[in-house]
């Protein structure tokens, strides 16, 4: 579908709920006429640009009260969408918004498509590709390096890098093509290639940067397997500080996955716990916990295997040990570390292993640790200046 983008359009543009305030907003070259029809303020809103007034939603058809506002006209274009922008501060809630929207779209305006605000800013030059993507990235950031690296790139910080880069391309090219046209002898081909590997080694480190930035991002998907009884789920909860998981001495109490998130050093990490794993004959509903523990670990950037290190290693163990291998990355969590350890061999000998204790928290900090240094594959975090999608890449 295309989208014109030179009417007027209308959105609520906070989140939907119950508030203090919420946000209607125009913008387009009817803007200011579609508000001034519905408002009743004590300052006109075109004589009071940038500034809040306060006034009366009202329907013009019934001249009936919708609610009282606080109404913000900003011409262009020194606005988001670089257009003609209302911003009308209703009382919070679903109704209010939703019935000051409705007599915009009345008066004329069109609702607004999912990020067509943005849309807008970009076609009409307000922000460039990346910093788009960084108004999304910023939106749905779930810790504060991700917002950090969102606002970096909404500042602009990504392209003025990539302007610089290509600035040097074209100084070169234009050296090189000074040689062909005008027959120019001494080039200094030293400098060239210096500024040839210098723009290299600066898209090499961003090309560094887009796994971690995009784990900052997205998040990484922890898999906590292991036999049953090894103490997954009191793991679990050690670890979000909470008890989220059902913990119980009788082997197969998880038969469901649950999944819960942390933040490590600003890396969102999605923990998943899952159905303890045996080789022995199982009931149909045990099967499908089993068959729901394989699938996650399929889906799973780290398995952490979770192994009992007060029993010696049991054939069930190895068998998860084997099934860990599928996915990219295996950390193993020596659990039960306060009580007698049993010496005995590793299971997964290249796997980073770590000596825990649920009941105590003993080790917890080392095992968040490898896990983040797992996840980062060595790397360190990513400076502000990275790129954080596919299409950047």
């Amino acid at each position: 579908m295309t989208l014109a983008v030179d009417d007027t359009i209308a959105a609520i543009s906070t989140a939907v709920g119950n508030g203090a305030i919420a946000i209607v907003r125009l913008s387009g070259p009817h803007s200011l006429p579609i508000a001034e029809a519905i408002l009743r303020t004590r300052r006109k809103l075109r004589r009071a640009p940038r500034s809040l007034c306060y006034g009366r939603v009202v329907d013009p058809a019934s001249s009936e009260v919708v609610d009282e506002v606080l109404a913000v006209y900003l011409p262009a274009p020194r606005t988001y969408t670089r257009q003609d922008m209302v911003e009308i501060n209703v009382h919070g809630g679903a109704l209010s918004a939703r019935r000051v929207l409705a007599l915009c779209l009345r008066q004329g305006s069109r609702l607004a498509q999912p990020g067509e605000f943005t849309l807008r800013a970009f076609l009409n030059g307000r922000i460039d590709l990346t910093q788009a993507e960084a108004v999304r990235d910023l939106v749905e950031a779930r810790t504060v390096a991700a917002a950090r690296q969102a606002l970096a790139q909404l500042d602009g910080n990504l392209a003025a890098r990539l302007r610089r880069m290509r600035q040097r391309l074209l100084s070169v090219l234009a050296a090189l093509e000074a040689t062909i046209d005008f027959d120019v002898e001494e080039v200094e081909r030293e400098s060239l290639r210096q500024s040839l590997l210098m723009v290299l080694d600066e898209a090499k480190e961003l090309l560094s940067s887009a796994r971690t930035a995009q784990l900052i991002r997205q998040g990484v998907r922890v898999a906590i397997i292991g036999r049953p009884n090894v103490g997954k789920s009191s793991l679990l909860n050690a670890l979000l500080g909470s008890d989220r998981a059902i913990v119980s001495p009788v082997p197969g109490t998880t038969r469901d996955t649950i999944e819960e998130a942390i933040a490590i050093q600003g890396v969102p990490i999605v923990f998943v716990d899952t159905a303890g794993i045996t080789g022995r004959k199982a009931d149909a509903l045990e099967r499908a916990g089993i068959e729901r523990s394989q699938r996650a670990l399929g889906q799973a950037d780290i398995a952490l295997l979770v192994l009992d290190s007060s029993q010696p290693l049991t054939d069930d163990d190895r068998a998860v040990a084997a099934l860990a291998q599928a996915a990219p990355t295996v950390v193993m969590a020596w659990n039960k570390c306060d009580l007698p350890s049993v010496a005995q061999d590793s299971p997964a000998p290249h796997a980073r292993s770590v000596r825990v204790s649920a009941l105590t928290g003993e080790g917890l900090d080392e095992l968040q640790q490898a896990l983040l240094e797992a996840a980062l594959d060595g790397q360190g975090l990513p400076s502000e200046v990275a790129l954080t999608s596919e299409r950047q890449a």
